[in-house]
């Protein structure tokens, strides 16, 4: 069954599988397996005489199908919780019409709600099952328990997840991926001091092997554990105090990067770190912009180096970017289009006029 991921996480994710063919055969091979021996699963004359135009399924057979729907919805780890053991809570179903032989279907599945509660994430997911027409033919309502939150490489599969999928837009980020030189950590509560001293102590190995080149693209991506509160301006704030923390502890070592300016305010901005300039990209559950929602927050480290290699092929490469988002998402990121100072597109939130960054560079070292 192919399947077709629509968006990353949060409410209103949705994931159609299918389409999927209904046979005789199927249907009579999934009520052996059953053991149930109603002669309507087999015999079209016994179907025919309750007025069906063929065998019909078991009203069990949709639970396959709703399952599969299902999995891809999960596997956008709602609420940073890995939900490949989950607990099933419960599974309710409402039937429309018969599954019958010669149907054609598609099930659609979509997440309609995720909390925190019963101290892990309870997600509800809600499958629509569709005949070739788009009648629908069942409804599966199904509510999910998970306690372990996604860790370790579970985070990394899900990150590639997330940029190999079509609809995520940036092209930079596709092409390190196939390079694998994507280069994941994760830290804990961001701007703590032990998120800080994996940030830097990673970020300075990513660097140590780092050359930019016109045919070179990577990027170091740190993840966090989750944030009590997923919206936007939380996000943030938390970007920006997890930034000033890195460049408080860092300045005490490092100068500032004589290529870009220290002004926030500038569009000559770069967040330095070991005197080497970086354009941060901020990512998180409750982004608005589809490419910058993901399970768990995260910031992506990209070098400003690595855009001057590139050249020409830079801004031919953002223009396509834009036209992607245009295409894919309605419209392209209007903080992009609206203000050219690099640090209002750092969190993805759209800024007021009068937003100030909260970031103040250290003079001396």
């Amino acid at each position: 069954m192919p399947a077709d991921i629509l968006a990353p996480t949060g409410p209103g994710v949705t994931a159609a599988v299918g389409p999927f063919e209904v046979t005789a055969a199927r249907i009579a091979e999934f009520a052996d397996a059953t053991g149930d021996p109603n002669p309507v699963y087999r015999d079209r004359a016994a179907a025919r005489a309750l007025g069906h135009p063929d065998v019909v399924a078991p009203p069990t057979f949709a639970v396959r199908l709703a399952a599969g729907a299902e999995l891809p919805v999960l596997n956008r780890h709602p609420l940073g919780y890995d939900y490949t053991s989950a607990t099933h809570l419960s599974q309710d179903y409402r039937h429309l019409r018969p599954i019958r032989a010669g149907d054609v279907l598609t099930a659609r599945g979509r997440l309609v709600e995720a909390r925190e509660a019963l101290g892990g994430g309870l997600v509800t997911v809600e499958v629509t099952v569709t005949d070739r027409a788009g009648s629908a033919v069942t409804v599966s309502t199904a509510r999910i328990l998970s306690r372990r939150p996604l860790a370790g490489e579970a985070v990394r599969a899900a990150l590639a997840e997330l940029i190999g999928r079509e609809d995520f837009v940036c092209l930079g980020a596709k092409a390190a991926l196939r390079r694998d030189r994507i280069t994941h950590r994760h830290g804990g509560e961001p701007a703590s001091p032990e998120a800080v001293r994996t940030n830097l102590d990673a970020l300075r190995t990513f660097l140590d092997s780092f050359e930019p080149g016109a045919q070179s693209f990577s990027s170091f991506v740190m993840t966090f554990d989750r944030l009590p509160d997923t919206s936007e301006q939380t996000f943030e704030q938390t970007v920006w105090r997890h930034l000033q923390a890195l460049h408080d502890e860092d300045s005490r070592h490092h100068p500032w990067t004589g290529l870009y300016d220290s002004d926030p305010a500038s569009p000559r901005f770069a967040l330095s770190l070991f005197g080497h300039p970086f354009f941060v990209v901020g990512l998180h559950p409750g982004a608005s912009r589809p490419s910058r929602r993901f399970a768990l927050p995260a910031l992506v480290f990209n070098s400003h180096l690595q855009f001057n290699a590139l050249g020409r092929t830079f801004f031919k490469m953002r223009k396509k970017i834009r036209e992607r988002d245009d295409t894919l998402h309605g419209s392209a990121n209007p903080s992009l289009l609206t203000y050219r100072d690099e640090a209002r597109h750092y969190s993805g939130r759209m800024t007021e006029q009068s937003w100030a960054c909260p970031f103040t560079a250290r003079t001396g070292y």
